[in-house]
């Protein structure tokens, strides 16, 4: 199946010249916005993506130029697993359709899951969502929160009372909350006025009663407020064994990218479904003889290549004949410490087998040292004989057996 039926002319653009103040109050006046198209003389120079602009500081009057990214581009009739792929390991959710050399509009990530929303159905929830997730409860300061989105590169963060999921906080509710209170705190109108990201506002939302000043404090007052005066509520949950079908229905019924994952036969929450985790089901394959690899972080990608990645997971995969390796998740993150120029980077790989799940995770100076290190450790837990007989994985080799039939019907269905 191709994307030509996703792609649309209905897009927001701007001049390269445009200031960065401009982005952010554009950003800030539509929530559903994920990244905004970049166009001079007539031709497409990138895009400028909401999580950018959050997870930096950046002068209000630097210009859009300064800031634009170069995301993959895609032909109008690309394969809708393919535009997938690149939209999960590039971390966009819109990128620029071409033909023949010309830019003719934009898939979004919403527009590619509607095309298939029918499919979505061949698999559950169990089968992609995240368990490993850091929340907060409802007392956490917002400064907690702003720091969990920035040093994991976040989006959103659910908010957990006890077992209970309550309410969940994205970055466009952080985004309009401090605007909003900044303006409420210091009033007036000032083309020099920023928001708590660094961004300028627009001018209704600065022109109040009396002069634009700092009032001491009000910063930190504001890093103090807590979660459950900032969060969505109440939250969207699902239940691991509703189908992905059920789970773009709910999203889209809230207006929502992601739901909390809520097993019914227990109270607390056990994780979390994104519209990122349907993406990445798009790209998955029925099993062939070379594992499936997808790397998610390919911007840190520096002395090491995909094809690496790759050799390194079919390596695992030959050391134990009766194991295969189904598909590989290879996740990278950069934290800010640097070593002679070298950032610290996390590197997480999970080996999705006919014999469970292995996971290991390393950090290291590159991403080269980072993946060795994390390979390592999913190697050697994959291999170990206790963990794969481990009740744990008896379960989850179950499991897999279901999703490999799953993912057959899912790559019959989709081929139509």
């Amino acid at each position: 199946m191709d994307i030509t039926e996703a792609v649309t002319t209905e897009y927001v653009d701007v001049n390269p010249g445009t200031r960065v103040g401009k982005l952010r109050g554009i950003f800030d006046g539509d929530r559903t916005l994920d990244g905004i198209v970049v166009r001079g003389e007539g031709k497409f120079d990138g895009l400028v993506t909401r999580k950018e602009l959050v997870s930096s500081h950046h002068d209000p009057e630097q210009k859009a130029q300064s800031v634009v990214r170069q995301p993959p581009k895609v032909d109008r009739d690309e394969d809708v697993r393919e535009t997938a792929r690149l939209m999960v390991e590039n971390e966009f959710k819109l990128l620029p359709a071409f033909a023949d050399d010309r830019f003719v509009g934009v898939v979004t990530a919403d527009d590619l899951l509607e095309l298939v929303h029918d499919n979505l159905g061949a698999l559950d929830v169990a089968d992609v969502y995240t368990q490993d997730v850091v929340s907060v409860d409802p007392d956490a300061a917002i400064g907690e929160v702003i720091n969990l989105i920035r040093t994991h590169k976040f989006t959103r963060v659910p908010v957990l009372d006890g077992t209970d999921a309550v309410g969940m906080i994205s970055l466009y509710d952080l985004v309009s909350f401090t605007t909003r209170k900044l303006n409420q705190q210091q009033g007036g109108n000032s083309s020099d006025a920023q928001d708590s990201f660094g961004g300028g506002v627009s001018k209704s939302q600065g022109r109040t009663h009396g002069g634009w000043g700092e009032r001491s404090g009000s910063q930190a007052k504001l890093l103090d407020v807590p979660a459950r005066d900032v969060m969505n509520s109440p939250c969207a949950t699902i239940t691991p064994d509703a189908g992905l079908d059920e789970a773009l229905t709910e999203m889209n019924e809230h207006g929502y990218s992601s739901l909390v994952v809520v097993p019914d036969e227990f109270e607390s929450a056990s994780g979390i479904v994104t519209t990122t985790d349907l993406l990445r089901a798009l790209t998955w394959t029925d099993g062939g003889e070379v594992a499936d690899v997808q790397v998610i972080g390919v911007d840190l990608l520096d002395d090491l290549s995909r094809e690496d990645i790759a050799d390194r997971v079919d390596e695992i995969d030959g050391k134990y004949e009766k194991m295969d390796v189904l598909e590989a998740n290879v996740i990278f993150h950069k934290h800010k410490e640097r070593h002679r120029g070298t950032p610290l980077v996390q590197c997480t790989v999970r080996l999705f087998t006919t014999e469970g799940l292995f996971s290991g995770t390393g950090e290291e100076y590159g991403a080269r040292a980072a993946f060795r290190t994390a390979a390592e450790i999913a190697e050697s837990n994959a291999l170990d004989d206790k963990e794969r007989g481990s009740p744990r994985n008896q379960m989850q080799n179950e499991r897999e057996r279901e999703r490999t039939a799953n993912l057959v019907e899912w790559w019959t269905t989709t081929e139509t």
